[in-house]
């Protein structure tokens, strides 16, 4: 091999190197927190991701590690000041544009970038959905597997989603995972669906739910009746939202949330007229159903979800 073709051949290799297929299988293991996280490089940076199982194909960024990623927001329409409950604080500015990720030992992928001036993720530099990795099939692996294990499939939206529909009653329900929420929660009108179709009865507890850090968003304990499932899934620790008028309430010794009189649609009590009124039902399947879980997969090729689980 001459000097030119030793050149040529040095020059190449590293890019023929670079260059990732999506691999039939991608395995996570969560750390010792019980959420799974990934290197993701994006532009000048690589950054510490923790993986959601909920919500669709989009990341989530603190504003430092967006900044030195050197993030700029799309022109004239990518930068927006928002209010709202959920929001730390109260108030915040969303700054957004497309910007093309690697996720270790990934492809590359083009996704929506958002970037908050307020803390969104207090133990990593951000958040993606898992939707947003390129393979046919994610495992996450929470521990080794279970003797007795059952695997339950969970049918998804299609199309890439994340999501699951369940019906109770009339009702047809936006159900997510997520390994980030110690109990499950969900919405007004999700929670009466259970509770007219003899699932669940309303307790006399108040928790805080706490989606993004400085969030404590107030919810009414549920009881599951005895053999309660959902999706085949038992019922265990959940949680309805309500508003902090309605926490007090229940409880008059309940602490101070982040939310006010003017909280969302998701706390609306539900009526006979229900479906004009609140958002669309929505639950989050949290960790105190999914802590008996060894493996989860998100099974993009058979639009689906594999749970691999023992329940006591």
């Amino acid at each position: 091999m001459n000097i030119v073709a030793a050149a040529a051949a040095l020059i190449a290799g590293p890019a023929m190197a670079a260059k990732v297929t999506a691999p039939p299988v991608y395995t996570i293991d969560v750390a010792p927190n019980g959420n799974p996280y990934l290197p993701v490089r994006v532009k000048n940076a690589e950054l510490n991701i923790r993986i959601a199982l909920s919500f669709d194909t989009a990341m989530i960024l603190n504003q430092a590690p967006a900044d030195r990623a050197g993030l700029k927001p799309f022109p004239f329409i990518g930068k927006r000041t928002f209010k709202n409950a959920l929001i730390p604080g109260g108030e915040a500015t969303f700054r957004f544009n497309l910007a093309t990720i690697t996720p270790r030992g990934l492809p590359n992928k083009k996704v929506p970038v958002v970037w908050v001036s307020r803390p969104v993720a207090g133990d990593s530099d951000g958040v993606l959905t898992i939707g947003a990795l390129k393979a046919d099939r994610i495992d996450v692996v929470l521990r080794p597997a279970m003797p007795g294990s059952q695997v339950y499939t969970l049918r998804k939206n299609g199309g890439g989603e994340t999501g699951i529909n369940a019906r109770v009653g009339d009702e047809k329900i936006d159900v997510s995972l997520e390994l980030n929420s110690p109990v499950t929660v969900m919405n007004a009108r999700a929670a009466q669906a259970l509770v007219d179709g003899k699932i669940v009865k309303r307790g006399s507890t108040i928790g805080y739910w706490q989606p993004f850090p400085g969030v404590n968003l107030p919810y009414q304990g549920l009881v599951a009746n005895p053999g309660a499932t959902l999706l085949g899934l038992p019922l265990r620790q959940m949680g309805a939202r309500v508003s902090e008028a309605e926490a007090r309430r229940i409880d008059a010794e309940a602490r101070a949330g982040t939310s006010d009189s003017n909280d969302d649609a998701d706390t609306i009590t539900v009526t006979a007229d229900r479906k004009k009124k609140g958002r669309a039902p929505w639950i989050l399947i949290g960790r105190d159903i999914l802590d008996s879980c060894s493996r989860i997969s998100f099974d993009r090729a058979g639009e689906r979800w594999l749970l691999t689980c023992k329940f006591s």
